[in-house]
């Protein structure tokens, strides 16, 4: 953890948890992912800390409102006003009043330097006496704070930080900058959905071009053919007439939909060029490397170097003969020992296949590209290659990689197709994926698995091709719906398929037509990235009506986003203004990486890929698209690690030397053994100095920051890591405000429209350069039309689709929940992200309540509201619909299990532990008590069952659960408590179920995946017509992994009236020994008698109805001092202090027991450096006296601690303090410091001695190690 802020235990001199802390967490891949804001607490009674963590991650580089509270009871944690978090856990106050000396407020790390330190800017720190609740932590209240309120504890701003504060470790304070209170935020970007790239994948966005026509007014693009020619304009790769087909085809196929094509052709007259075979899909680091890749099984590489034919037998005395035997031109016989690539001695354009020789006969699309070196600014670029494979027509960037604009874009085509009858449209579709489109059949063929979050099943702009007018369709070549299949992922019937879509994968003949959707999507990104590529000289439009943000009886202000490219300045032709924000910070991405790392001999992962901006899909994923130091041995499958000292380095340097500001880095792959991802950063000067910043600290998924307080220019930085399998995807350099290279940027400036015009007759209010506008001249219950465009010069842009508003009338954003405008919530703001989102819906997750809304997460906070009972079993416990019943495991077998450490029985009976975590290493003590968790039997009892935690590696985990009588079941429910995934495993963790009847007959439900996002496990048992289901009388599971772990598990069956006749019950049997052979035998139920009313010891409650001698419900209670308990060994919770038992014929559905509250014996985290007595035992009112162990001393008088009801020991009201005695005495020295004689020194205290004249200090050998 990160700790911002908190109070922490400072007698302990050992790392605790007492008291509390507030900061960053992450919660994955051990701590290297998913790092959120959490709130820790442990009062001085608790034997844990208890911990709760936001919703969302945190959002960097960014000011963010952060409050935790604790009432005795509950705590909570809130980000910018929103309760993202509430649990109980805790009681009582944190410490006894003598115990506040032991405490200590610390920011921006903790008391013993084992967590991380704080990274940030810290604006202020209050502190309440009292617990505050959320509609206390508002902006509004919080802004009266600032001008002074009765409660405040501790209210800084750190203006001042030597009156209140003290340096706790580093021994200075830190450094202060005078920051302009920062604006909240209007509106965060539009982000894409989780299947998106860009801003053009966002609903809402994409939705206006649809709408909105003169978001889609014509576009003229510029392409250029590159044409490869002999030396004398002989032998051109593709003719003329090829070429002015294709243009008219593409002309044609885009005419339609408002875009048209600007031809240029460009050739190259090269003869080594054109005489080379230009191979799509073949890097020449593939050949020869003792696999057969298809994509270079060419002749003219040798069929893959000779990897994927046989050679013939080459004799030894044909190597090295000044002539080329081709049995010998391959790999393994060194290609003729040259003798293939000699031009001396051969036509090498024929001949040499070497891939390292710079005669060969291949070259790949990219080599073609960096030889070219034809920039994609301003054109489209058309190469040409060869596949040997015929499906693979054509190859292009989209839109979001960062080669787009580079000279490693364009489109590569198949020169045999081009511009060739019944291949037209090759090129189309390849444009189509330049202009940002898929395949239609992403999401149903083209998916990582069934529960791939972005498989397609309906149409929809959020999942599959992203567009919901193209419906869901598998790869198909046939001009017509697919024939039915048994897709692997249960869907079998595609109707309306988009089979005549350009994006589909049909012929010539049947392909015609791009959707609405598609074409929205085309003409945003060509907005989007694309914009030189026109002859436009109009800045890119805003694609977002403006928005309303505050109304008064005469005014009403607005506010609008950027263009949607982004640009902010005048376009001059390729100036560096496109990298520059509007406060003149210059942003750059790394110019040129390189390492003295040798790369890899796959070709992967070389420096290159860190250079430019991130383009890593997946963060926390091993991606070939980052630099990485991984180095396989030749065959083995083991890596090289990082040399000492010095590690593995990655040099990254800038274009532009500018006056830092800050240097951000992605590191995308992490190993999660490492403690520091970094061992070193090396800040490079413009005049060759060299600042080190040392190690630090980085997650996968969030760029890492780093503020440079360096008054040099800085033109580059060195990384230094030992973890030989990070990866790193570029790195961004941005200077201080007002550089030199933005100074002559001009802004571009806005102009807002409106009908009815202006007071002065006008339609548009005179041009500004801020995007808000006040409009002064309205009046109650007129219509307004407001639009906005962007002025670039002299040259006007598109105006934005229209704002239509009546004067007068609510508004989303106006605090008020307004249901005609279809409002769920309304807080006030426009904000995504704080529960209710800027259309003024709940988001997913949060309820709302009031105005303005304050909105908090629902599942988990201890209430259980009426819309919750059905979905959440956290706050209401499993539900079960009307018209069925719910049996639950009576009794449970397992394959790893132990009596005392992990028994099966623990899921039996109703779930006790409702959460369920992901990516859990060990056990809490707490959680094993409730659930059932895998492990080896012990061999000792005596031994500490925690040490028994991981079953045998490799062996099948099983758990088999019986029922209390036989059902036709409708579903399976299984309850986890972990989902077993394991951290270095992309595999998710499965589950195969098996059903068993009364006859022993197995039937199997198949395979599914675990997950904490699924759970309850939902099984649906379906039934054929002619095979009606048998009683199911047990369950078999079999787990893939060994760190699941299960809370309960549940047969869901129809309740029929009456139906308890007709059923079995579960017998008392013991089964034989064997591996899985543990039968569950029922027999019938008749004759077991009625229901008699249960016989307790230590109840306060005992209250029974009946409505027949055969069903009886009881309420019961146990005594002060004694706890409730269930049969089965599992806890019924520290809080539950009664329960109902239902009994139906004559069986009660559990047995408890009122036993006593037992505290044990008290942990020694509950006073450090102590021994315990308690010679009338650790039971409810029970003492137990502490002392302290040599050399610690007790601080205080009471020694006593008492168990309380709750089960826990009473608040210390003394501590043992670590002090030394008096240090011995020196021979031949005289003491400096005359008080050491007194004894009871701090930990810490320092004597000094000098010796006598004639005397010198000698070294004591006694405890040095000998060498």
């Amino acid at each position: 953890p990160y700790p911002v802020s908190g109070v922490f235990d400072n007698c302990s001199h050992t790392a605790s948890d007492k008291g509390w802390a507030l900061g960053i967490h992450a919660l994955q891949l051990g701590g290297k992912k998913d790092a959120r804001f959490f709130f820790s607490l442990r009062t001085d009674r608790a034997a844990t800390a208890t911990e709760v963590t936001a919703y969302h991650r945190y959002h960097p580089k960014a000011w963010t409102h952060l409050a935790a509270s604790y009432d005795g009871r509950w705590m909570a944690l809130y980000v910018d006003g929103a309760q993202v978090a509430r649990t109980g856990g805790q009681g009582g106050p944190l410490h006894s009043a003598f115990m506040a000396s032991c405490r200590t407020l610390l920011l921006g790390g903790d008391a013993w330097g084992t967590s991380h330190s704080f990274r940030g800017h810290l604006a202020g720190l209050a502190l309440w006496r009292g617990a505050l609740f959320q509609p206390h932590l508002q902006r509004p209240f919080l802004e009266e704070v600032a001008r002074g309120i009765a409660g405040l504890a501790l209210a800084s701003s750190f203006t001042t930080p030597e009156e209140h504060w003290v340096p706790f470790r580093e021994g200075a304070f830190p450094q202060q900058q005078v920051l302009l209170s920062p604006p909240s935020p209007i509106l965060r970007p539009l982000r894409p959905p989780a299947c998106g790239q860009t801003a053009c994948d966002n609903v809402e966005l994409v939705s206006h071009y649809n709408q909105h026509w003169p978001l889609r007014s014509g576009k003229v693009v510029r392409y250029r053919v590159v044409n490869l020619a002999e030396d004398d304009g002989g032998r051109p790769t593709v003719s003329r007439e090829q070429v002015w087909r294709q243009h008219w085809a593409l002309s044609e196929a885009f005419r339609p939909y408002n875009i048209s094509w600007q031809l240029s052709l460009l050739e190259v007259r090269n003869s080594s060029l054109r005489r080379r075979a230009v191979l799509l899909g073949c890097e020449p680091s593939k050949v020869g490397n003792e696999r057969c890749d298809p994509e270079c099984e060419h002749p003219l590489t040798g069929y893959d170097g000779g990897d994927c034919r046989r050679p013939g037998r080459c004799f030894s005395w044909n190597r090295r003969d000044g002539v080329c035997h081709m049995e010998c031109n391959n790999m393994l016989d060194d290609f003729d020992d040259g003798d293939c690539c000699d031009p001396r001695a051969t036509d090498v354009a024929r001949t040499c296949f070497d891939p390292d020789s710079p005669h060969r006969a291949y070259m790949s699309v990219k080599e073609l590209k960096e030889a070219l070196q034809l920039n994609s600014t301003h054109f489209l670029n058309v190469y040409f290659a060869s596949s040997v494979r015929e499906e693979l027509a054509g190859a292009a960037t989209w839109p979001w990689d960062k080669e787009a604009l580079s000279h490693l874009g364009g489109v590569v085509l198949n020169p045999a197709y081009y511009g060739m009858h019944g291949h037209t449209n090759t090129m189309i579709h390849e444009v189509g994926h330049v202009l940002g489109l898929y395949h239609v059949f992403k999401g149903v063929s083209e998916r990582e698995s069934c529960d791939d979050p972005c498989r397609e099943t309906t149409p929809s702009m959020e999942t599959g091709d992203l567009c919901a007018d193209t419906a869901p369709t598998p790869k198909s070549k046939l001009c017509r719906d697919p024939d039915p299949t048994n897709d692997t992922c249960g869907q079998t019937h595609f109707m309306g398929t988009p089979f005549n879509n350009y994006m589909s994968y049909t012929d010539d003949d049947c392909t015609n037509t791009f959707t609405p959707n598609q074409v929205a999507r085309m003409h945003c990104y060509l907005d989007l990235v694309y914009q030189r590529w026109g002859q436009s000289k109009k800045p890119t439009p805003i694609p977002i009506p403006p928005m309303v943000m505050g109304q008064t009886q005469h005014s009403l202000s607005i506010y609008w986003l950027p263009p949607i490219s982004g640009v902010i300045h005048e376009r001059e032709q390729d100036t560096l203004c496109d990298d520059c924000a509007e406060d003149g910070t210059f942003h750059q991405y790394v110019h040129e990486a390189s390492s003295p790392r040798v790369c890899d001999s796959s070709g992967y992962w070389t420096p290159e890929e860190a250079e430019g901006p991130p383009d890593v899909d997946q963060p926390c994923e091993p991606s070939l698209q980052a630099w990485s130091p991984e180095l396989h041995l030749y065959h083995m499958n083991m890596t090289v690690p990082c040399p000492q000292p010095d590690g593995c380095i990655l040099e990254l340097r800038f274009l532009h030397p500018v006056y830092p500001d800050s240097l951000t880095l992605w590191t995308t792959y992490l190993s999660t053994g490492s403690p520091k991802a970094l061992s070193d950063v090396e800040i490079l000067t413009e005049h060759g100095e060299s600042i080190h910043l040392g190690p630090q600290d980085t997650f996968c998924d969030v760029p890492f920051t780093m503020k440079l307080n360096i008054p040099k220019k800085v033109s580059g930085v060195k990384i230094y890591t030992f973890d030989e399998r990070m990866e790193i995807d570029t790195a961004l350099l941005t200077s201080m405000p007002h550089s030199s290279l933005c100074s002559t940027c001009k802004l571009i400036q806005y102009r807002v429209l409106r009908d009815p015009p202006f007071a002065n007759g006008s339609p548009a209010a005179p041009v500004q350069a801020h995007r808000q506008f006040v409009d002064t001249e309205v009046m109650s219950g007129q219509v307004y039309h407001y639009q906005v465009q962007a002025i670039s010069g002299t040259t006007v842009g598109e105006a934005s689709p229209p704002l239509v508003h009546v004067h007068g009338a609510p508004y989303c954003g106006d605090g008020k929940v307004t249901r005609s405008l279809e409002e769920e919530c309304d807080d006030g703001d426009l904000l995504d992200g704080d529960g209710c989102s800027r259309k003024c819906k709940k988001e997913k997750g949060f309820n709302c309540v009031g105005e303005p809304s304050l909105c908090y997460v629902h599942d988990g906070d201890g209430v259980c509201e009426p819309f919750e009972k059905t979905i959440s079993v956290l706050d209401c416990g499993p539900y079960t619909p009307d018209g069925y019943v719910d049996l639950w495991a009576a009794k449970a077998y397992a394959s790893h299990e132990d009596v005392k450490s992990c028994p099966a029985s623990l899921v039996t009976g109703e779930p006790v532990v409702k959460v369920c975590k992901s990516h859990l290493h060990n056990v809490p003590k707490d959680l094993s008590l409730a659930a059932w968790f895998p492990c080896i039997p012990s061999q000792d009892n005596a031994q500490d069952p925690d040490e028994e935690r991981i079953p045998l590696g490799g062996e099948g985990v099983w758990l088999k659960v019986c029922f209390e009588r036989s059902a036709v079941p409708t579903s399976l429910l299984v309850f986890l408590a972990s989902d077993g995934t394991i951290p270095s495993s992309q595999r998710k963790p499965r589950v195969t179920v098996q059903l068993s009847d009364i006859n022993g007959l197995n039937h199997s439900l198949g395979m599914y995946e675990l997950s904490c996002q699924h759970n309850p496990l939902v099984i649906n048992v379906t039934h054929g017509q002619e095979d009606p289901f048998h009683w199911a009388a047990s369950v078999l599971l079999n787990f893939s992994s060994p760190l699941v772990g299960i809370a309960a598990v549940a047969l869901r069956t129809l309740s029929h009236p009456g139906s308890s006749d007709s059923t079995t019950c579960l017998l008392q049997h013991e089964e034989g020994r064997g591996h899985q052979h543990y039968g569950c035998v029922h027999s019938s139920c008749a004759g077991l008698g009625s229901c008699m009313r249960p016989l307790l010891a230590h109840t306060s409650t005992l209250n029974c109805t009946s409505d027949g001698s055969r069903h009886m419900v009881c309420n019961v209670a146990c005594e002060k001092g004694f706890a409730l308990h269930s049969s089965n060994g599992k806890s019924l919770g520290s809080m539950q202090r009664e329960v109902v038992l239902m009994c139906n014929s004559g069986r009660w559905d559990r047995s408890v027991t009122c036993d006593p509250v037992n505290c044990g014996v008290p942990d020694q985290s509950h006073v450090y450096y102590a021994e315990f007595s308690c010679p009338k035992g650790t039971t409810y009112l029970q003492r137990c006296s502490f002392s302290c162990i040599h050399p610690a001393k007790l601080q205080g008088t009471n020694q006593w601690l008492t168990c309380l009801e709750d089960g826990l020991w009473s608040l210390p009201e003394a501590y043992c303090k670590l002090e030394c005695d008096a240090p011995p005495a020196v021979a031949n020295a005289k003491l400096l410091v005359p008080r050491c004689l007194q004894g009871n020194h701090d930990v810490g205290s320092i004597c000094r001695y000098k010796c006598k004249p004639g005397y010198h200090v000698a070294e004591s050998t006694a405890g040095k190690p000998k060498k």
